[in-house]
């Protein structure tokens, strides 16, 4: 099974960023912009790992988050990876306070004991909203996101931490809930 580590999102802010996507949408050519449904911030992709395997990931999983408290991100502003000209992933931008800092790298150091390997320096809180075709040039999409004025999200409570399985089919892939976990700490350990 192919998991991973998120924050998922509630549905107003989903619903705002879904309205964004449909703004730059005329501007994007070859672009799979991404249903309001799989929109999440990745903590820590997991990739393959065997369904016996998921109970340990439970497990550190949990102990991370009753020692974390909950917090606030403001999601505002947008990104992409590629260049002006070839942007290849189109983004919401996701602050990054300390407490979120911090969960990312304890649950990079929890599931680094099992083997996996989690880019902690490089770490870019980020919403996709698009996935664009290497070879569609989409320098119009970013000038529209450079000037899109409406661009403000709002905050994103977080106060969970939620594990997902990634079923890749014909469609694109579907996401299914495998467990959820509450960040419980009254304050940063």
């Amino acid at each position: 099974m192919r998991v991973f580590i998120a924050i998922g999102l509630p549905d107003d802010l989903k619903a705002r960023l879904s309205e964004s996507a449909a703004r730059l949408e005329p501007f994007g050519e070859g672009v799979k912009w991404v249903h309001r449904d799989l929109m999440h911030v990745t903590l820590a992709f997991l990739g393959e790992i065997a369904p016996a395997f998921l109970q340990h990931i439970n497990s550190a999983v949990q102990k991370v988050c009753e020692t974390s408290p909950r917090f606030s991100c403001e999601v505002s502003g947008y990104g992409f990876w590629g260049t002006k000209r070839n942007p290849t992933t189109v983004w919401a931008a996701v602050s990054m306070p300390p407490e979120l800092e911090q969960l990312q790298e304890r649950l990079s150091k929890a599931v680094k004991k099992f083997g996996f390997t989690v880019d902690t320096e490089n770490f870019r809180p980020h919403i996709t909203l698009g996935r664009c075709r290497e070879s569609c040039r989409n320098r119009r999409l970013i000038e529209a996101m450079d000037t899109d004025e409406n661009a403000e999200f709002g905050q994103l409570a977080v106060n969970k931490v939620t594990i997902y399985e990634s079923r890749l089919g014909p469609k694109g892939p579907v996401y299914r809930t495998l467990m959820k976990f509450p960040l419980t700490a009254e304050f940063s350990p």
